[in-house]
């Protein structure tokens, strides 16, 4: 009951799962290249869950009170974003909930994060666009350092990443498919912090600042009123955290999910990570959980529920179809409208160009008699 009532608390204050939480325009795990419009204002909030039946598989008796149970792993986020510019966005968001299976169960709230993001960046054609992003993580929840999720160091980490990203249809970008790359760097910065503490006292202490390589790349089919989309991410180490760490081996997903869009000012997104990964445990010195018990290093799949509330500007009333075709044509008609401009001002350039020609030719006529003229007067 206790596990049921954390969980409808977190569904009723729209704190719903993703690790990490995301902002501006994205789909569930890959960010877009492009940011939100200048005085845009959208709420995004996610879920996701894991549930395993725990049986035991250790050597030897089983331990007294041990009894087969079902296992939960729920986290929840908040994010908030505002775009300052049509380049320029920031998104604050927060880990509202977060099991972290140590002695006080949870982090309620959890951490922090902060992202700057600048993008929009027309590379060709208004079909690629590039962005860059900035990211912190500030340490606002009770416990870190839990098993089954992303790791999380306890420190102020923070990194970067680049987007790239393809639209089908550069006039018509929000209804043609579109591709999403994107590549960061993480630090953890932990060196120095107590990664763990044992109830008698003992401490372990972060010998270094471990660093990872963070990876996405997402496919959206877009419709009138679904998104398909499907995405792969993941995560590799490139200075691997202390042995004394939980989640200190690499992870990757792929994640199949549909986007549905009843309001102009609302989106449903569901879907459901699976694990490609292979399942180690690699972590010493610490009491583990998974050891005797058939729990894998990172969660084998997690379902994924998302809300999005567009605040502002305010929303115009859903349009019928035949409004949103009519939209469309317009749309057209100006674009074709700019390209006739666009065609008569080379044409006005040309011309200009063809006078200019003239006239030269005309001077340097003038320029040749007038030589001729004074070499006959100097003979």
């Amino acid at each position: 009951m206790k596990k049921i009532f954390l969980l409808l608390v977190v569904i009723l204050s729209a704190s719903l799962m993703a690790q990490p939480p995301y902002g501006s325009y994205h789909l569930l795990h890959t960010q877009s290249a492009k940011t939100f419009e200048q005085g845009r204002l959208e709420v995004f909030t996610n879920m996701n869950f894991f549930t395993s039946n725990v049986q035991w598989l250790g050597s030897g008796n089983v331990p007294e009170g041990f009894k087969p149970h079902n296992m939960w792993l729920v986290a929840g986020n908040f994010a908030l974003t505002y775009g300052f510019s049509d380049m320029f966005d920031m998104t604050i968001s927060n880990r509202v909930y977060q099991d972290n299976h140590r002695p006080n169960t949870y982090n309620l709230p959890g951490d922090l994060f902060l992202t700057a993001k600048i993008g929009s960046f027309n590379l060709a054609r208004r079909m690629l666009f590039g962005g860059l992003e900035l990211k912190s993580r500030f340490p606002t929840g009770e416990v870190h350092n839990y098993p089954y999720a992303e790791y999380a160091s306890g420190a102020v980490e923070f990194g970067a990443s680049g987007f790239l990203s393809f639209f089908s249809d550069p006039y018509l970008p929000e209804r043609s498919y579109n591709v999403h790359l994107n590549v960061g760097y993480w630090n953890y910065m932990e060196a120095g912090k107590v990664l763990y503490e044992f109830s008698y006292g003992k401490q372990l202490i972060a010998t270094k600042n471990s660093s990872a390589f963070k990876y996405a790349v997402g496919f959206s089919y877009p419709t009138a009123m679904f998104d398909f989309a499907l995405e792969a991410h993941g995560l590799m180490y490139i200075e691997q955290p202390d042995s004394f760490v939980y989640s200190r081996e690499d992870w990757a997903y792929v994640t199949p999910s549909i986007k549905y869009k009843p309001l102009n000012w609302l989106d449903v997104v569901l879907g459901v990570d699976i694990r490609v990964t292979p399942d180690k445990k690699t972590t010493k010195l610490l009491p583990d959980p998974r050891e005797d018990i058939d729990l894998p290093s990172y969660a084998a799949w997690k379902v994924q529920l998302g809300l999005n509330f567009r605040i502002l500007p305010f929303a115009p009333p859903k349009k019928t179809a035949a409004e949103i075709k009519r939209d469309e044509f317009h749309k057209r008609v100006e674009f074709f409208q700019q390209i006739i401009q666009e065609r008569e001002r080379s044409e006005d350039i040309q011309e200009e160009l063809e006078r200019l020609k003239q006239e030269r030719e005309s001077a340097e006529k003038e320029l040749e008699e007038l030589r001729q003229i004074l070499e006959e007067e100097g003979n």
